[in-house]
């Protein structure tokens, strides 16, 4: 007798094949049978009634590292159907830490990760995953190493290049953190410190990753003006560490490039022609999101979140920063410059007289408070000590169809897990908007191909052996949707609404959401990585 049986299911198993009828038995976590005739004898049946039962989707690219510390799960994931998540991603996370800077990381991280007033009672990524191989989950967990903690344990938020002495540093701790399980190593080099990264240095550690056939994932230095020769600098990475490499967010920003994502996109697949192991993720939206110190200059960021708020103190550096601004500079991606005040909107602040600004572009904030927009950007920044998470329309919508099209790209929802204010939608939305504008509206690709992006092809890419596709002896992560009716909710305007269409998810066999509503069931884990060759994303 089986534990679950599906019956009634339109199959869509992710391997990119044609839909079929028939049932799904399981038996503890794994698929026991699948066929058009099983014997319904089951501890449970549930009667899908045709709708589509496909693989559980991997949320390829995610910052829910606090949320599942601090929660186990991530409500708004599981309502999408999503069963594992990739954590660690644009060089953020939680280890490792030092006592000397594990406050500033802390701080550091907090529009990205959430604010976490609690002690972080680890330093080694391995005592990290064993805090959390011990905590019941909601959802699977894959875990990326972020560079960011990995640059500052060996050398604080130097704005230089590491010394020998510190790049050896570094390396132990990428080697100590594939050997704990670590998927591979993920960058931000729009961010502080990576930024500051130079590529030699990046090979190198990118070199203790292939060894254990890992990936380097990269929010790049510039998705603007330095699109392109940023590509060329993962590409660089990948042919001379001998590593896979994947772009996060993949996008083309400011007005004066939209229109031209099929550069990068060719450049991508000359590569792939070439043998370079190189894919991306993307997620359905127009609009980005992270945090308001991202704006500034990386000068004005040397050594950290204090040194910052010092600097700005000073009218001079103010008036230095607006020339910044106005002209640019060299090797800097300038996003005020590119996309104007106008396009950022203030998604969280956290001291209460400020909480009327949420939702307004920087502009409209100055107006409110009655100063210039200049004036406002630094009074806030100054006020919420940098701890902004803003929204930066800076996309073209024909653009992201681009990359949502192209055979080599999966769905990341890049969803930040804010406790208050009004988050990008993509945090409650992507993966039912992805299907209803590619499946649905657009009908530029299959509904075959589309779960394929977020089930076998991610699993392929993070290495998720047994998951992905629905076959016997595979895990039973699985999803239960209408095609017909499964959308998005969530709106700029109104962020924290969940989908509609998914009937229920299941994680190792064990219903974590039946008929819309979740359940207690924590069945999922820590996927902790076996060191080896790197599988390889077609």
């Amino acid at each position: 007798m089986y534990d679950l049986l599906l019956k009634n299911a339109r199959i869509v198993d992710g391997s990119g094949k044609a839909a079929f009828n028939g049932a799904i038995a399981i038996t503890g976590q794994r698929i026991a049978a699948l066929g058009p005739h099983l014997a319904e004898e089951a501890l449970t049946i549930i009667d899908t009634r045709g709708q589509v039962v496909a693989p559980g989707f991997v949320d390829t690219h995610t910052h829910d590292d606090l949320a599942i510390l601090r929660g186990s799960t991530v409500p708004m994931k599981v309502q999408q159907g999503v069963t594992t998540v990739v954590i660690g991603n644009c060089g953020f996370g939680l280890a490792p830490t030092t006592p000397a800077h594990s406050e500033a990381v802390k701080n550091y991280s907090a529009a990205v990760l959430g604010q976490d007033d609690q002690p972080w009672n680890w330093q080694t990524t391995t005592e990290l995953f064993e805090t959390l191989h011990a905590l019941p989950l909601g959802q699977n967990v894959r875990a990326l190493l972020p560079h960011n903690p990995v640059r500052v344990a060996a050398m604080g938020f130097a704005q230089r290049a590491a010394t020998e002495q510190e790049i050896t540093a570094q390396e132990a701790l990428v080697e100590e953190a594939m050997q704990a399980g670590a998927a591979g190593l993920s960058l931000g080099l729009m961010y502080i410190p990576g930024i500051y990264t130079p590529t030699e240095e990046l090979i190198r550690l990118a070199r203790v990753v292939g060894r254990h056939g890992g990936v380097i994932a990269s929010h790049m230095r510039g998705e603007g003006d330095r699109l392109l020769s940023s590509i060329n600098e993962m590409l660089t990475i990948a042919e001379q560490a001998e590593v896979a490499v994947h772009i996060s967010h993949l996008k083309i920003t400011g007005r004066k490039n939209w229109g031209h994502i099929d550069k990068a996109l060719n450049m991508i697949a000359d590569a792939r022609a070439r043998g370079l192991d190189i894919t991306v993720d993307v997620y359905p939206y127009n609009a980005g999101s992270t945090t308001i110190t991202q704006l500034l200059p990386p000068w004005v960021q040397e050594g950290g979140q204090s040194s910052m708020l010092e600097r700005l103190r000073d009218p001079a550096i103010q008036q230095r920063i607006l020339r910044d601004f106005a002209s640019g500079f060299p090797g800097w991606e300038n996003q005020i410059g590119a996309n104007g005040w106008e396009s950022i909107h203030l998604a969280a602040l956290h001291q209460e007289r400020y909480k009327a600004l949420e939702g307004l572009n920087l502009a409209e904030a100055g107006t409110a408070l009655g100063m210039s927009t200049e004036a406002a950007f630094f009074h806030l920044v100054q006020e919420e000590r940098g701890q902004i998470t803003i929204l930066l329309f800076s996309m073209d919508e024909r653009d992201v169809d681009q990359v949502v099209e192209s055979p080599f790209s999966m769905i990341g929802s890049d969803g930040l897990p804010i406790a208050s204010g009004r988050p990008h939608p993509r945090l409650y939305g992507t993966f039912p908007r992805f299907i209803k504008r590619y499946v649905r509206e657009r009908h530029s690709i299959p509904l075959e191909q589309a779960i394929r992006k977020v089930t076998a092809l991610p699993a392929e890419r993070f290495g998720l052996a047994d998951r992905g596709v629905i076959a016997a002896g595979n895990i039973a992560d699985l999803v239960i949707f209408d095609p017909d009716t499964i959308s998005d909710t969530a709106t700029y305007s109104n962020p924290r609404a969940y989908p509609h269409g998914i009937a229920a998810v299941i994680v190792a066999g064990q219903p974590v959401l039946l008929q819309g509503e979740p359940q207690s069931s924590l069945p999922g884990q820590l996927i902790a990585h076996t060191p080896g060759s790197a599988p390889q994303a077609h």
